[in-house]
């Protein structure tokens, strides 16, 4: 019986630090836990590489990168008008744009 108490007090322990860890990420909209992504790359992995970035004050931006025809995609998000679009932006060559 001492056993079986013990193993529903360290269950109760776990379960309160994973509920408070949630209420947390919540109030502060994630950024202490999770933090945010800045870009990914694993090599040979994929033939793509995205990264986001602010662009301007209510907008973010995100870059895709497709490492194999060297094409820049660059797409806006606007996070302060209440839209939720992902808004195609224009594009770059690395090879004829950046030499």
């Amino acid at each position: 019986m001492k056993i079986k108490a013990s193993i529903i007090a360290i269950l109760l322990v776990v379960n309160f630090g994973l509920m408070a860890s949630v209420v947390l990420s919540v109030f502060d909209g994630g950024q202490a836990w999770a933090g945010i992504a800045q870009g990914q790359s694993l090599p040979g992995g994929s033939k793509y590489v995205m990264v986001i970035g602010g662009s301007r004050r209510d907008e973010q931006a995100l870059y895709v990168l497709n490492l194999e025809s060297r094409l820049l995609g660059i797409f806006t998000y606007n996070i302060g008008r209440g839209e939720k679009r992902l808004i195609y932006s224009g594009r770059a060559n690395f090879t004829a744009d950046f030499r």
